[in-house]
C-alpha cells in the first residue's frame, strides 16, 4: 500500500527555543504506487524529554506544478511522537507550534480542532506511523537508539 523514499541526507539545525543541536529527516511517501505525501520529521535529540516533530503535508503532490503558490489540494498537519515504554504515542499539535508553520509549499495547516473532526485524520496518523516504523533514522530515535543513517549518505 505505501511505499517511502528517503531524503539523502540527515541535516542538523539548532533549535529555535534551546538552541541544542537537533536532526531533521524528510522523505515521501506513495500510496498505491502514485505520490501522496511529504514528510519532515524534526528529531530533537537536544532536548531532554524525547520527541519527534512529525509535518505530514497529503494531496497534489507528484502532480505537474507549474505555478508554486499553487498548493490547495494539499493540507498538513502538525503530530508530536514520542516514546512511551511500549513503543510511542502521537497526538496532533497546532501548526503554529511547528518550525514550518507559514510554508506554502506544503499546503494549508490544519489546526488541532479542525484536524480531530477531519474525515482525513486516519490517513494523516497512517502516514505518520507509516514513517514512525519505516524511516530508519524516525524508528531508531523514537526506539532509544542512536539516529541511524542507514538510507542516507551521510549528515549535514
Amino acid at each position: 500500500m505505501y511505499a517511502i523514499e528517503l531524503n539523502d541526507r540527515l541535516k542538523t539545525f539548532d533549535c529555535p527555543h534551546c538552541g541544542k543541536k537537533s536532526i531533521t529527516v524528510w522523505g515521501w511517501i506513495s500510496k498505491d504506487g502514485g505520490a501522496h505525501a511529504v514528510y519532515y520529521a524534526g528529531l530533537m535529540t537536544g532536548h531532554e524529554q524525547a520527541s519527534a516533530r512529525l509535518i505530514i503535508s497529503i494531496g497534489g503532490w507528484g502532480v505537474e506544478n507549474v505555478d508554486e503558490d499553487d498548493v490547495e489540494s494539499r493540507n498538513w498537519l502538525f503530530i508530536e511522537a514520542q516514546p512511551t515504554t511500549d513503543i510511542y504515542e502521537m497526538m496532533v499539535r497546532e501548526p503554529e507550534e511547528s518550525f514550518y508553520f507559514g510554508k506554502r509549499l506544503l499546503g494549508r495547516a490544519m489546526s488541532r480542532a479542525t484536524a480531530l473532526a477531519s474525515p482525513d485524520l486516519n490517513e494523516f496518523f497512517a502516514v505518520a506511523d507509516f514513517v514512525a516504523f519505516n524511516d530508519p533514522a524516525v524508528k531508531s530515535y523514537l526506539t532509544g537508539q542512536a539516529v541511524s543513517r542507514s538510507g542516507r549518505v551521510g549528515i549535514e
